[in-house]
């Protein structure tokens, strides 16, 4: 799935880290700027340490708080609770509406989530999810679900993605409550026997999403004369299987724009719907999504489009990278054992800014996480120290205000994995 699993950063002269909620900092030889390491700790009832109250000051301007993530980790979800936590408190005592989230889910994968947690709470995922661990990306996390579950039962939560190639175990499964047609009962069933035998085995190729053509979902449409919310279902799917198609094909810089495109338009449709004007939201998806400018994949994702849309408000659009420099992960890994794993975290883009900057791994500590503001270490790496980066080292660099890392990442904890109910 393209959204980038992240990896790294920072810049310039060893230092030692001082009192315990003392910031480090230091300058680089040739430019004025100062480069800090800010200790940085969040929870569900918001941010603190110094990098806290940085990240708080940075969120007042902010109508668009857009967290970046590598998936499958814990970190992230976490840090976007406290996000939220403290964007609701500013929004307040500015009179601004309340916050919104968006999610790197399809908007009817969204619906049908929001609907489990306003009825069961988040609990009640561990058995929605159960004999279907594919069926979404991310909400099958339970720190990702955690996250949402405010906004899901307050009618805030948007999916503006495409939907995902398990979507269709649970779509197709709303489907076949909405019709008494046998014919197009047995074709559902059949299409979801078809997905569970070849996700079971990692066989994504041989899933609905990767063999039904245009005329499979026609047909399918044929079914479900004057419902407006079927035909609303099957097109979507229809589209994301058409935007699948291309990666594929090996047609990958088309299935990029594309699958922009339809965000970008689920996005706008959700944006000028809400209840108030210009509504502040909150991001979190995969990083090559949210951050500003080309990214490694090539194009112009949404996160471009947030800096003039806030402008045009007269608000910023704040851009976080959440990167670890080591740890575990959560990773899709087929097996008997369940569809996903745990395995090590490899840091593949902060050393190397590290290194380019003139300092140590060791400049981030070995415990809890740290913010790291990443314009002055643009400014120090500028020129052929920036070109010689890794892409997505770069693109961190460019792409993104603040950095949060730690050397100790936990993985995000699956509903497959949960053998009790995950909390409220």
């Amino acid at each position: 799935m393209p959204s980038r699993t992240l990896s790294s950063f920072i810049a310039v002269a060893l230092m030692s880290f001082a009192t315990l909620a003392g910031a480090q900092t230091t300058e680089p030889p040739t430019v004025g700027e100062k480069i800090e390491i800010l200790p940085i700790a969040f929870s569900s009832d918001g941010l603190s340490g110094p990098g806290g109250e940085r990240l708080r000051d940075a969120m007042t301007s902010a109508q668009f708080i857009a967290l970046g993530e590598d998936h499958g980790l814990s970190g992230s979800p976490e840090l976007a609770q406290a996000l939220a936590h403290d964007a609701a408190a500013i929004a307040e005592t500015q009179d601004a509406g309340p916050v919104y989230h968006a999610v790197e889910v399809g908007p009817h994968s969204a619906e049908w989530i929001a609907a489990q947690i306003e009825t069961g709470g988040v609990e009640s995922l561990v058995g929605a999810f159960a004999g279907r661990p594919w069926a979404m990306p991310f909400l099958t996390n339970v720190e990702d679900a955690a996250l949402a579950a405010p906004f899901a039962r307050s009618g805030r939560l948007w999916g503006i993605d495409q939907e995902f190639i398990g979507a269709p175990s649970i779509l197709l499964e709303l489907l076949a409550a909405r019709t008494k047609d046998k014919a197009v009962r047995a074709r559902l069933a059949a299409w979801l026997e078809q997905d569970r035998a070849a996700l079971s085995a990692g066989n994504f190729g041989g899933i609905m999403m990767s063999t039904a053509g245009p005329t499979d979902f026609a047909e399918l449409r044929k079914g479900f004369p004057d419902d407006a919310q079927a035909a609303a279902i099957i097109d979507a799917l229809a589209e994301s299987a058409r935007i699948y198609r291309f990666n594929n094909d090996g047609q990958y810089l088309q299935n990029n724009e594309e699958r922009r495109v339809l965000m970008q338009n689920y996005f706008l449709s959700a944006y000028r719907a809400a209840a108030v004007p210009a509504p502040r939201v909150l991001f979190k998806m995969g990083a090559y999504h949210i951050g500003r400018g080309t990214t490694p994949t090539s194009i112009y994702d949404i996160g471009s489009l947030l800096p003039g849309l806030a402008a045009a408000n007269g608000r910023t659009s704040l851009h976080i990278a959440y990167v670890p420099m080591g740890g575990m992960v959560r990773a899709v890994k087929p097996s008997p054992e369940g569809f996903t794993g745990v395995q090590p975290y490899r840091d593949e883009a902060i050393a190397p800014i590290l290194h380019a900057a003139g300092l140590a791994d060791a400049a981030v500590p070995a415990h809890g996480h740290v913010l790291i503001p990443l314009a002055p270490l643009r400014h120090s790496l500028q020129g052929k120290k920036l070109r010689d980066l890794p892409a997505f080292s770069r693109f961190l660099l460019i792409g993104f205000d603040y950095l949060v890392t730690t050397r100790r990442a936990e993985p995000a904890t699956h509903f497959e994995a949960v053998g009790r109910p995950a909390p409220r």
